[in-house]
């Protein structure tokens, strides 16, 4: 898998609902991308809202600001799937991994 894109940035930990946190440490978040630069930050870090919180149009809570850095000229950046997965497959994924330097 090659390198498509890099993006790096900054949130503010204070910003975070507690209450979203998925066992106490996993937060759902969203990255908003724009094709405009503004303080050379093209995109905004938002914390991840439910189904009925987004059709309910209620506000979204800014989390920080990143900005594209570099994108790879040889790749096509495409909308990723999501794949439902289980913490069972999850976790044997991660136990046949063992070629991981960390």
């Amino acid at each position: 898998m090659a390198t498509t894109a890099i993006l790096s940035g900054s949130i503010d930990l204070e910003s975070i609902d507690k209450t979203k946190l998925a066992k106490g440490k996993y937060l759902q978040f969203d990255i908003i991308l724009s094709d405009e630069s503004k303080y050379g930050n093209n995109a905004w870090v938002v914390q991840g809202q439910s189904k009925e919180e987004r059709e309910a149009k209620e506000k979204k809570v800014s989390l920080g600001n990143a900005g594209v850095r570099w994108i790879n000229p040889d790749t096509k950046i495409v909308v990723a799937q999501r794949e439902e997965v289980t913490n069972t497959q999850q976790q044997s994924s991660r136990e046949t991994t063992a070629d991981l330097p960390f």
